[in-house]
């Protein structure tokens, strides 16, 4: 750095520092617009230089520089007595992830409808690179709706049993859903590769047999109407 007309090489220096701080925390603010909502400015910016500190830039894309969030807030002791944050920026994160996945081709009913019926149960299903599931242990879901909705937040807890939540893109948008235990199976199984009579046996085994196969058709309707089945096939032998 040459000497500048006023000041020092130092100064001018730390005038950089502190702009190239200032622009990452400009792309996290970006990244988590409701988790720095539910911070608030001060906290947000504490936050930041903690996580700058932590996690230089190794990427020149902006998009992936607050990718070590989550992990981040789970792991430092400032922040892992309070897991709402993290689970708040996983699903800013899954929204964002939804939103940039990559396009597909997307099944319709009327697809699904060409396929003879004697065939469907031995179906798979290709699922949405849009679509993502993680588990939450608070009510980070409530959190999150409210802060969308620029209403004051509840109170942040611990649920007494784990939710599963789904996210996907639908027409455009990023969206999410808490999963019950029965579909959340279901959906784990069709991203495996397993066929639609067996994903039917399964359901059998979680409740009334009698209703599982209109159990599962639900389901199934339900994802397409969701977009996230992008193509069905022959289940693969060896799943």
């Amino acid at each position: 750095i040459k000497p500048p007309p006023r000041g020092t090489a130092r100064a001018r220096l730390d005038v950089y520092g502190q702009a190239y701080g200032l622009r990452l925390t400009e792309f996290l603010a970006h990244a988590s617009p409701k988790f720095k909502c539910y911070l608030g400015e001060t906290r947000f910016r504490q936050l930041a230089a903690a996580y700058i500190a932590a996690h230089p830039s190794d990427t020149p894309n902006a998009r992936w520089y607050s990718r070590h969030l989550p992990t981040f807030l789970g792991e430092a002791t400032a922040y892992r007595r309070a897991p709402e944050l993290a689970e708040l920026a996983r699903l800013e994160q899954a929204l964002n992830d939804a939103f940039d996945a990559a396009d597909v081709p997307i099944m319709t009913v009327a697809d699904i409808a060409r396929i003879e019926p004697a065939q469907f149960g031995q179906m798979s299903f290709d699922l949405s690179p849009a679509l993502g599931r993680f588990t939450a242990k608070t009510n980070v879901t409530s959190l999150w709706s409210s802060l969308r909705c620029d209403e004051t937040p509840p109170a942040a807890e611990r649920l007494a049993l784990p939710i599963e939540v789904l996210v996907w893109r639908q027409a455009g948008a990023s969206r999410f859903r808490i999963l019950g235990a029965e579909e959340a199976m279901a959906v784990a199984a069709a991203g495996e590769g397993v066929s639609f009579a067996v994903i039917c046996e399964m359901i059998a085994a979680m409740a009334d047999p009698e209703t599982a196969a209109a159990r599962a058709a639900s389901y199934l309707r339900g994802w397409i109407e969701a977009e996230i089945i992008s193509d069905v096939r022959p289940a693969r032998t060896d799943v």
